[in-house]
């Protein structure tokens, strides 16, 4: 990939068959979006690949730990936070179930649902990894100027909240 043209602060998206002179904008926000996604995630799984934990497994332990008060979630609400089928989700609960970074108990209200919880030494993976993460990330993301990383923050979330909108 060509780097950025200083004179004219663009990106030559030639090589990814994306054809300005279409006219399509829309094909660069979308796909340069996900371009971004796929070279943040490859960074991050990265670091997380020395834990042996994929990024989807580790925001599983996150989201279990943190999110409802450390109460736990059932499946279908993991898989609702996260980017991840129900299937990959069921594969990596009983990973992690068998590595005792989780437990899945049934829901007294529900019999046919499962409450996956945090174990300790779950908290003690997110605790040991976290400093380097939050680093990492932060990292990354000051790669965007600072006087656009309000902006753009600001712009994604909405954009976001628009899409969950839609039906």
């Amino acid at each position: 990939m060509k780097s950025n043209d200083m004179k004219t602060n663009k990106l030559d998206l030639s090589c990814y068959a994306i054809d300005p002179s279409k006219g399509r904008k829309y094909e660069d926000i979308t796909y340069v979006l996900a371009l971004i996604y796929n070279a943040l995630q490859a960074k991050v799984s990265y670091y997380l690949s020395k834990y042996d934990l994929s990024v989807v497994q580790f925001n599983m332990l996150v989201l279990i730990a943190y999110y409802n008060k450390g109460k736990g979630l059932n499946q279908v609400d993991i898989s609702k936070h996260l980017i991840a089928s129900a299937s990959n989700i069921t594969k990596l609960v009983e990973k992690s179930v068998k590595a005792n970074l989780l437990t899945r108990k049934t829901n007294p209200q529900s019999r046919r649902e499962n409450i996956i919880c945090i174990t300790k030494k779950g908290q003690e993976l997110i605790d040991e990894i976290w400093p380097g993460y939050d680093d990492l990330v932060r990292r990354l993301t000051e790669k965007i100027p600072a006087k656009n990383r309000l902006q753009i923050e600001q712009t994604l979330k909405s954009w976001l909240f628009d899409l969950q909108q839609e039906k």
